[in-house]
């Protein structure tokens, strides 16, 4: 009997898991829609904002898995929700991060501030994204010193691509944190706010495990919600001391290792 028949549900981290960087991860996007076929509850739960919901969800449909933008979850979300809460209805935020992830923070009802105003920020939000730079970073340690809430989406120190690990929103908090000598609140995984959202969305599903490839992340939010956890080997974590991340010294351990998602259904 394949361990997909123990659940109702799932909620599925996408990087390393379904696609590593452009490339589908072989057998993911057939597993996946089998599940749907067969009744499974879905919930998709990233903790890269690179994208809002609609863009993931054409991007799923392009590999022949077709979900709402309502089952795809980003941190961004749960990110953008603290941000305008602390800074209040139109308050200022300043957003270290992709397009998109201003997008979700203005959607939220925040006014989203470029370098030049983030000192009279309310609220900083980080992310890793590819033009962070030196600028950004002092702009952040100005808000922060002076008195600016700090957020992230993360503290993934990686991010999986075909070409190897590249630095994640982890590295950039590092800089950012170690600047203005503060901790960030995370949104996304391993902490609840991500898991919240997720359950929210499949209320009807009682049997739900957390399927991911980061045991930092995926497994110990799981861990941490109360759900079976699924660690597949094909993104950042590895046996025998593979990838970057350590299946061996891992505190807590998947409930349960497969290859890839495919093995769901195996």
């Amino acid at each position: 009997m394949p361990l997909s028949d123990d659940f109702d549900g799932f909620l599925v981290d996408l990087d390393g898991v379904v696609w590593i960087g452009r490339e589908p991860v072989p057998g993911s996007p057939e597993a996946l829609a089998a599940l749907l076929a067969a009744g499974k509850e879905l919930v998709f739960v990233t903790n890269n904002p690179g994208r809002e919901p609609a863009a993931y969800a054409e991007r799923l449909a392009a590999l022949g898995v077709v979900v709402g933008p309502e089952r795809i979850l980003t941190a961004g979300i749960a990110v953008a929700r603290l941000a305008a809460a602390a800074a209040g209805e139109g308050g200022p935020v300043f957003v270290i991060g992709a397009p998109a992830l201003k997008g979700l923070v203005k959607a939220e009802g925040a006014r989203v501030v470029e370098v030049e105003e983030a000192p009279a920020a309310a609220a900083v939000v980080v992310s890793g994204h590819r033009d962070f730079d030196y600028a950004e970073l002092l702009a952040s340690k100005r808000a922060l010193d002076a008195g600016a809430a700090l957020f992230a989406t993360s503290r993934d120190p990686t991010l999986p691509t075909p070409e190897g690990e590249w630095p994640g929103t982890g590295a950039v908090l590092a800089a950012v944190e170690t600047a203005a000598g503060r901790r960030a609140e995370i949104a996304g995984k391993p902490e609840r706010h991500l898991f919240e959202l997720a359950l929210a969305a499949i209320p009807g599903a009682e049997r739900v495990a957390m399927v991911g490839d980061r045991l930092s992340s995926d497994v110990a939010g799981g861990h941490a919600a109360g759900l079976a956890t699924i660690l597949v080997l094909s993104g950042t974590s590895g046996e025998d001391g593979a990838g970057s991340e350590d299946l061996a010294t891992a505190d807590p351990q998947p409930d349960f290792v497969l290859p890839d998602l495919a093995a769901l259904l195996r």
